[in-house]
This record gives structure tokens, sequence and C-alpha cells, in this order.
């Protein structure tokens, strides 16, 4: 039986979720197609002003009285890395569907409980952990990505697969341990390469010549091969992301900051250009300037904005700290952030098992490759085999 709204739960309302998820939650809320039941967030000053600007039904500090609420029908989780897995496993148990932002698996150290053991606890939940529970691994939603992988059968699939990924970690990442960048960012990556060829990861070479700073190469079991460049030593004023492919055709195909999309081999020059993603009290002009300039124009924000920041390193000024915050040029790329929950949403209404949504198993997947870029950086950069989730 379909319903008209989802009562949803937010449990975390931290940075992230803040400057990304609220704004698509906002616009689903003002859409109808759910509604904000509960917060949980622990400081009770910031629980009580989410409740006051969002209009939830009620906030509490302890996720275990929302999973006892009747009235909820989802949980989006956006707490630390540290309980996501102890959050969402709890959910599940409790009937709810959910939401959690990635990476979902981190080391013992981080938990306290060791990785295989979480991935075994999901398993045991049968069926509705992989129909009920979508990871944040949203960069599958992201427009360009499905239009690639709607297409990819009649290309021969896609045979050689180039990601680069040029952050400027180094400024907002002080609060995080040194290699941060690969097992908080990479799982996207890592996800997209197995989806993108519907293959596992069977070997990988990792070499790190700097801190922040990777090349990875993953053999995949079907012949595919798919590199990562990493690095967290740029600057804002670049574009951030460039994938490019080529296919079992003459067919070969270049995204740039998800914005952009180039098909070419074609009778004629293809181009696709996506609409910008609106960062939570984000100023709409840039949407409007992106819509009507394309990538070029988004060029050009980029450096206004990092011009704004080396001037606010020169001479501080805190209203205009907080206008960046608002309006970083990260956040304004179509990622799949929105189309993401947006789909769980509809799912959960329908209640319909997720589709492409990924799994608890795609996001232990991604924990293990990662794992075995460790051993192969510590080699040198020898080819190391990834182990696989068991199915069962």
């Amino acid at each position: 039986m379909r319903k008209s709204s989802v009562n949803v739960a937010v449990v975390g309302w931290g940075n992230f979720f803040k400057h990304i998820h609220e704004q698509t939650l906002v616009d689903l809320i003002g859409a109808g197609r759910c509604r904000l039941r509960a917060v949980c967030v622990r400081n009770a000053e910031t629980r009580a002003a989410i409740i006051q600007e969002r209009g939830a039904d009620y906030g509490t500090g302890d996720y275990r009285e929302v999973l006892a609420d009747p009235q909820v029908d989802a949980v989006l989780i956006g707490a630390p890395h540290s309980v996501q897995a102890e959050v969402a496993l709890a959910a599940i148990a409790a009937g709810k569907w959910v939401y959690v932002e990635k990476p979902l698996f981190a080391d013992e150290s981080e938990t306290g409980v060791a990785p295989g053991e979480y991935f075994r606890q999901f398993m045991a939940q049968g069926e509705p952990a992989l129909q009920r529970l979508a990871v944040g691994l949203n960069k599958r939603f992201a427009p360009a990505h499905l239009e690639i992988r709607r297409r990819t059968a009649q290309w021969g699939g896609l045979k050689t697969i180039v990601m680069s990924v040029v952050d400027d970690a180094w400024r907002w990442g002080g609060k995080y341990p040194p290699g941060f960048l690969m097992w908080l960012d990479v799982c996207h990556w890592i996800d997209l390469g197995r989806w993108f060829t519907d293959a596992e990861v069977a070997g990988i070479s990792c070499l790190s010549p700097q801190v922040e700073d990777s090349l990875l190469t993953m053999r995949m079991s079907n012949g595919a091969a798919v590199t990562i460049v990493l690095s967290g030593n740029a600057t804002m004023d670049r574009f951030k992301e460039q994938l490019d492919a080529t296919t079992g055709t003459h067919t070969t195909v270049g995204v740039t900051d998800y914005m952009q999309l180039e098909v070419f081999g074609g009778p004629r020059r293809e181009l696709h250009q996506y609409p910008a993603n609106l960062q939570t009290h984000g100023d709409v002009k840039y949407l409007a300037v992106i819509e009507s300039g394309g990538l070029e124009a988004f060029r050009g924000i980029r450096r206004e904005l990092y011009d704004r920041y080396l001037r606010i390193q020169a001479q501080p000024d805190p209203q205009e700290e907080a206008y960046l915050k608002r309006n970083l040029p990260n956040f304004m790329r179509p990622q799949g952030w929105k189309e993401s929950l947006a789909a769980f949403v509809d799912s959960v209404a329908a209640r319909r098992p997720l589709t492409n949504s990924a799994t608890y198993r795609d996001a232990y997947s991604a924990y293990l490759v990662l794992e075995a870029t460790k051993l192969s950086v510590a080699s040198g950069g020898a080819f190391v085999q990834a182990p696989t989730p068991p199915v069962r």
C-alpha cells in the first residue's frame, strides 16, 4: 500500500548533513514527499534550533527513542563514521528503512567492533538489510553517471576508466589524521569502478608519493581496468573531478565535475550539461549563472570563490567566511546527493526494495579494497589481491 508521505527521523545533523542533505530534505518536505518526524542530536541547543527552523515533531539525544517510535518510517543517519554501522543495524532490526552516510565500515580502533563482525551482523538481518538500507555512495546517482550506465551495454561495456580527483583537503581536513582521503573519500570511486563495470576488484596497486596523494590501479574481475588519481593538495579554483572512459566500441566518454558529459565517436558531437546543486542556505544566483554559462561559468565561480578565500586569509572577515562556507564550489556539483535521497524516499513511500542504491555489501567491498591498498603502498606499489565479501 503506497503512502502519500514518509515520516523520517534524522540521527546526526552534523556538518556534512547540514551542508548537503538538509537542502534536499527541505525540498522533499516542501513537495509533500516526506515529513520530519524527529531529530536526534546530542547537543540540546543545536537540537532545539533545528526543530525550530525545520519543524520536526520532536527531538531527542538518544537514537533508540527514534527507533522505538512506530510513526517513524525511515531513518537518515548523518552520524560520525564511528557509530554508523551500530545505528544502521539497530534501525534495520527495528523495522525501519535506512539511509546511512558513507563509509559505514571503519577500523575496529574507531568503532570498537571489527568490520567483519559488523558485516556478519548485517548479513544476519537477511533481505531487509539488502532491500531497505541505502549507503550514501551517492555518485552512482549523478545524472552524468546514470547516462553512461544507461548506454554502457550498447558500447560493449567500459574497458578503462580513469578518475581524477584533485581536492583542497589540506584546507578543510585538519581535524582528520594524515591519509584520511583514502578511507573517507576513495570509497566513492572504488564503488563507481565496480558499478560501472559490473565486476569485482580482483587486484589493486597503489602508490602514495606524499600525504594525501595516491595513484590507484584496480584490475577488475572481468578484465576492465580502473585508475584513480587522488590528491588533497590542490586549490578550489580548479575543477575537482574528471572521469574518462574507453569502451568496447570506438566510443569514449568524458565527464567534467559532474556538470558536463561528452560522448565521442558518434556521427556528431554529443554534449550533455546538468544543473548545479544548491547547498543549504546557498546563494541561488550561482545556479542561474551555471545554467546560462555551463562549465566555463562554473570555472569562473571557482576562481571567484577562491579569490574570496584568499582575501579572508589576508584580512579575516567573519561574515565573508560564513558566506563562503554556504557557497563552496564542490557542493554545487550535481553529484547525486539529491537524486539518491529522493530515490530512497520514493522507495519507502512505495514499500519497494531499493534500486541502484549502494548496499552494505558494496560499502564493505570498498572497505576491503582500501585495506588492500595499505598492503600495496607498504610493498612499493605491488599488485595485491583484493578480497570480496562472502555472499552468505
